[in-house]
């Protein structure tokens, strides 16, 4: 019956309202809207790749111009498109974003947040951390790359990036820099969050760096640093985080205040 009711509602595009309301004080929405609002501007467009169902891009939502959502599983297209029914500014593109057009193979995980199109990821990061879950299901995927949705889009303020392993390859396809994005870390895999700031710096060596822990966002260092100070001083430091987190790149000709 719950099941049942679920999905009437999400068919008429208020599944997600009804839990707005209900989840009005939730505390990791709250601190997300508060860090969130220092970075987007109401002009401003946003990528938010890997966007899952959709709690970033409703919060992207509240502040800029418009969102686009980049999302290649289908049961979580389906709850962005009634999530953003009635809300004009998101768009939802159904598609991975890698570093070259084409199709590709994603690995789905019964838990839909786990999915992963990098085998490394699961085998190295997911199975670790994750031992009950299971990736036996495959589906292919069509794939587009940052640079060509720029071209469709325009450029980006602000582009976060959560693709459980595959930000690297998303990175690849992207060779303008945007003032601001942000792509998930963990722990078991801080070789491929350098490979991913190494990509950063061949794209512009004006990026200036620092990085949040956990869901209740806010930086963890007093300023954003440069490259290398980044490199040989905050990174190998990371493998001994608490908690995943997400590393912060912002371009240095616009950094003022911290964030």
């Amino acid at each position: 019956m719950k099941a049942l009711l679920k999905d009437l509602l999400l068919k008429a595009g208020i599944y997600y309202k009804i839990n707005q309301i209900r989840f009005r004080h939730n505390p990791r929405d709250i601190s997300q809207k508060a860090f969130y609002a220092t970075i987007i501007r109401p002009d401003d467009l946003v990528f938010d790749v890997g966007a899952n169902v959709g709690q970033r891009s409703a919060i992207f939502s509240q502040f800029a111009r418009m969102v686009v959502a980049f999302e290649p599983q289908p049961q979580c297209v389906r709850h962005l498109r009634s999530r953003f029914k009635f809300k004009p500014n998101v768009k939802i593109e159904p598609i991975a974003l890698s570093a070259t057009e084409g199709e590709a193979i994603i690995y789905q995980s019964s838990s839909h947040d786990l999915s992963s199109m990098s085998p490394e990821f699961i085998q190295n990061v997911a199975k670790e951390l994750f031992s009950k879950e299971t990736w036996d299901e495959t589906i292919t995927i069509p794939t587009r790359t940052l640079d060509q949705m720029i071209a469709s889009y325009g450029v980006p303020r602000f582009i976060k990036i959560d693709v459980e392993g595959f930000e690297l390859s998303v990175l690849n396809g992207l060779n303008c820099p945007v003032h601001m994005l942000s792509f998930e870390f963990t722990p078991l895999s801080v070789s491929e969050a350098k490979r991913c700031v190494e990509r950063l710096h061949d794209i512009s060596a004006n990026y200036l760096y620092n990085y949040c822990l956990g869901e209740e966002l806010d930086f963890v260092l007093p300023g954003h640093v440069d490259y290398q100070t980044f490199s040989d001083n905050v990174l190998p430091d990371l493998e001994e985080a608490p908690s995943f987190g997400d590393i912060y790149a912002v371009m240095r000709s616009d950094h003022a205040d911290g964030r």
